[in-house]
């Protein structure tokens, strides 16, 4: 019984992914409703957010994820799994590391220097914080695509999804928004509410 309880559970997680995998496609292939952010780029808190990540060489989007979420790493990282899969979860955080790299190998091609990292990357609160304002759209929602406008500029974040699209293919890039967007939602209630 217990066997046949956790087949069940485990069907439903996969109906439900692929539902949100396709309400995603839907939304991450509607350019017309998406919203652009036009500012100057945040490059503090780029700099902020590769410097939390082990820096330019050796970024990693899981140390990043452990800064971001502090005291709250393991609590995260099981809801996470528990709601999309560890595959999944793993693929967000190949995708988000190969994102970074190319933001990195972009910025240095074109010679833009980043300033001083602002907030302090070792302060989760005020990075978490920071960058789910930096995603945060004029509708209140938090974008991924947003974000990285917010730090890098709109043409260079079409580079980047036109990247990771070659490199890991359109569903893996529109779980990878799905996984961060619940993340940062997940952060933004905690650090909120503690």
């Amino acid at each position: 019984m217990l066997r046949f309880l956790k087949r069940v559970a485990k069907l439903r997680r996969i109906a439900v992914a692929s539902f949100v995998v396709g309400l995603a496609t839907t939304m991450v292939h509607a350019p017309a409703e998406a919203i652009v952010f036009e500012g100057t780029p945040d490059l503090a808190l780029t700099a902020a957010l590769v410097k939390a990540g082990g820096g330019a060489k050796n970024f990693s989007s899981f140390k990043l994820f452990k800064v971001v979420t502090g005291g709250l790493t393991a609590a995260e990282a099981t809801k996470l799994t528990n709601q999309f899969g560890a595959q999944d979860v793993k693929d967000t955080f190949a995708v988000f590391d190969y994102a970074i790299d190319d933001v990195v190998r972009i910025v240095t091609a074109k010679h833009i220097a980043l300033p001083p990292a602002a907030p302090e990357p070792t302060d989760a609160k005020a990075l978490a914080v920071a960058l789910y304002k930096a995603g945060t759209t004029t509708t209140g929602n938090w974008d991924v695509g947003y974000m990285l406008e917010h730090l890098i500029t709109h043409p260079i974040h079409h580079v980047i999804m036109h990247d990771i699209d070659a490199k890991f293919g359109a569903q893996k890039n529109e779980v990878f928004h799905i996984v961060l967007s619940q993340m940062m939602d997940d952060l933004a209630v905690a650090y909120k509410n503690g």
